[in-house]
């Protein structure tokens, strides 16, 4: 049986990335320690709203996958035995 390659879309990809970034510098914000990064994410608030914003895009990102894998498993899965590879 041949194993069919998952798409995944670009954007989605390059958004899981920016928000793996973006809770990276949250994270920085909220222990305390963003101050020497950036002044602005030496306030543990702005630390919070990057985490959260950040965490929501991978989320974002792994719900999307997950549609995409139960989409591939009931395609195949509704093939005739015949069709199949």
């Amino acid at each position: 049986m041949a194993q069919q390659k998952l798409k995944v879309s670009f954007k989605l990809f390059v958004l899981d990335i920016i928000g793996a970034m973006l809770a990276g510098f949250g994270l920085l914000g909220v222990v305390g320690e963003g101050g020497q990064v950036h002044p602005w994410l030496a306030d543990p608030l702005h630390g919070a709203i990057l985490l959260v914003t950040g965490l929501g895009l991978m989320a974002w990102f792994m719900i999307d996958l997950l549609k995409r894998i139960r989409a591939q498993r009931q395609s195949r899965t509704n093939q005739p035995a015949n069709e199949r590879k």
